[in-house]
């Protein structure tokens, strides 16, 4: 049994009825993840955990696979002692010498990173969970310690003393369930002192590993879409509104590679890696500018565009008041847009994301659904290159990919649009408006949490039971976490778009995936971001944007932010779109130029039309 079930069953008191929350809401000194965590080389949690009130048990046998924790991995800790959250490493100063911190023991180097007291409001007698957060990306196959050092105070601002199971493995003397777990914490705290770490109250190490497999397996077989359909097609020709600048709009269906059994979870193979289950009709949406009517029939290039969370292509390209600006920016580029839907996020996936705030036990369908979604999209590119729909009479010959593409994503397109990207070559150039990574940091943090939050409160009442959930469900996420795609995307030619104060996608997680990639900053700039260099007129791509919609800020805490229009205001400026057009251009792609003055792109200065 693993020291983790064994201190869940030690602490947990008395056995909760069956309208309780699953699994132990007092925990004493509970670190996840952990060495005792893994077994012969592979992650290894009890099936037990806690889960959803009358819910599904955590799936753990469809991690068996992984042979570490996730790269963006938050760790998880109980002190049941006040601590003073003024002690810790900001969010908005993250550090890699604090109070607490994140050392990668194979490089003997350290992380950035910023820690946290949970501020959900505690049940009985619990304590806040404190959250450490990565913020550099860490390196697949290593080996890398949580530390939490005498520099934090408690709330009496006295050191943090350290803590006793830790110190009994020091001084040889093992509590329960710890029996032969001494050389192992001795060797970490000497490794850890021999880097110039001291004081430290608690240390715990685990290692990470490579969580994009199943994508990049999936991606590798996507074939070219077997047969298409256009079962609709719509133009103002015919006195059918439109959104400005809209001139056709083309309805119908592609069959490709369906990787979902009853649409909901895939069936894995003893390596777990999806096994495919025929074929499946995805959605299929195409549209016309009326600025390309008259242009020579193999001239106009071809867009692919990736939505946002609960969102479809109708809602940007279709609306007549095109409130993304989508259909303008199309019409402005001269470019043909081709779009389906991610699966798992599309509009009438709501219902089925409330269910599984309900029951979080499920939240692997979410990302399952999504790893189908990111197919549909490299099958489109494929059908576009490859197949023969750009001959379709409906287009009238106006389309000329030249086995090349662009994309555009906002917010999931940015996110999941990354995730594609970096497996799918035959997408040149791409641009992520408010795009991010860290799923589970980014989860309970956006405004588009609120009702979950709601859901997830009432079915796990325990804040210390929730965190744990959210942690462990970042081995999930981590397929369709561009965090864990950083290879494809490295030397690209893409740019990420960020909102100053974005209340969906926090500003973090986007930076911290622009440090991944090595991205150079373009300027002007509101505020420079460690470890991203500046540039004018940057020489290599990725490349990261700062927006600043001049709206208050988010506050720190792990809570969902507040609606301000941060996250979408952006996008409809003029700047904005220019920029976009111009670094997709058809003839001369990649150039990221500024085009609001001397200034930054923002609310008081949007540029010019």
């Amino acid at each position: 049994m693993t020291v983790l079930l064994m201190l869940i069953l030690a602490c947990s008191g008395e056995a909760e009825d069956a309208a309780s929350t699953v699994g132990a809401s007092k925990r004493d000194h509970f670190p996840f993840p952990s060495m005792h965590q893994m077994e012969e080389g592979q992650v290894s949690l009890p099936a037990d955990l806690p889960h959803s009130r009358d819910g599904t048990p955590v799936p753990v046998d469809r991690l068996d696979w992984r042979e570490g924790f996730s790269v963006v991995q938050t760790a998880v800790v109980d002190l049941d002692v006040a601590i003073d959250p003024e002690s810790l490493p900001q969010q908005s100063s993250p550090l890699t010498t604090g109070s607490v911190q994140l050392w990668d023991l194979t490089a003997g180097e350290p992380i950035l990173c910023f820690a946290e007291l949970d501020s959900a409001i505690p049940v009985d007698d619990e304590w806040p969970s404190l959250l450490v957060r990565p913020q550099d990306v860490m390196t697949p196959g290593h080996q890398i310690a949580v530390v939490v050092t005498q520099a934090v105070k408690t709330a009496d601002g006295d050191p943090l003393d350290t803590i006793p199971w830790f110190r009994d493995l020091l001084d040889n003397k093992p509590g329960p369930g710890l029996s032969g777990w001494t050389d192992h914490y001795q060797d970490l705290h000497a490794r850890l002192t021999a880097l110039g770490v001291d004081n430290i109250a608690l240390a715990f190490d685990f290692p990470v590993a490579d969580g994009g497999a199943p994508v990049r397996h999936v991606a590798s077989t996507v074939q070219i879409p077997s047969s298409y359909t256009i079962t609709d097609i719509r133009s103002t020709d015919d006195g059918i509104y439109m959104p400005e600048g809209g001139w056709l709009q083309l309805r119908g269906t592609y069959t490709t590679d369906n990787w979902l059994v009853d649409d909901l979870t895939m069936a894995l193979d003893e390596e777990g890696m999806p096994t495919r289950q025929g074929e499946v009709d995805a959605e299929l949406r195409v549209y016309v500018p009326e600025s390309v009517r008259d242009a020579e029939p193999g001239t106009v290039p071809v867009w692919i565009f990736g939505h946002g969370l609960f969102g479809k292509p109708d809602m940007y390209l279709g609306d007549t008041d095109d409130p993304s600006k989508v259909a303008k920016l199309a019409d402005e580029a001269g470019a043909i847009v081709f779009a389906t839907v991610w699966r798992g996020f599309k509009d009438s996936d709501r219902v089925h994301a409330i269910h599984i705030a309900n029951d979080f036990g499920r939240v692997n369908e979410i990302s399952e659904r999504l790893t189908q979604g990111v197919a549909n999209v490299i099958a489109l590119s494929r059908l576009i290159l490859e197949g023969d729909i750009l001959d379709d009479p409906a287009l009238m010959g106006l389309p000329d990919a030249n086995g090349e593409l662009r994309y555009y994503g906002i917010s999931l397109g940015g996110i999941a649009g990354a995730v594609t990207i970096s497996n799918n070559p035959r997408i040149s150039h791409a641009v992520f408006n408010v795009g991010g990574g860290a799923w589970s940091t980014m989860l309970e943090r956006s405004s588009q949490w609120i009702p979950f939050d709601w859901i997830m409160v009432d079915m796990v009442p325990s804040p210390r039971n929730r965190q744990l959930m959210y942690a462990l469900s970042q081995l999930f996420w981590d397929p369709v976490d561009p965090m864990n795609h950083l290879d494809g995307l490295r030397g690209r030619s893409v740019v990420w778009q960020e909102a100053l104060g974005d209340e969906q996608v926090p500003n973090m997680t986007t930076r911290m995936l622009a440090r991944a990639v090595g991205a150079t900053h373009l300027a002007p700039v509101v505020e420079p971001v460690e470890g991203i260099p500046i540039a004018t007129s940057p020489s290599s791509l990725p490349a990261y944007v700062q927006y600043d919609p001049e709206t208050e800020l988010p506050a720190e805490a792990n809570r969902p932010g507040i609606p301000s229009g941060a996250h979408s205001i952006p996008r409809t400026w003029p700047g904005c779109r220019q920029q976009i057009a111009r670094f997709n251009d058809w003839e001369d792609p990649g150039v990221l130029l500024h085009f609001c003055g001397d200034s930054p792109c923002s609310k008081s200065n949007p540029g010019q039309e």
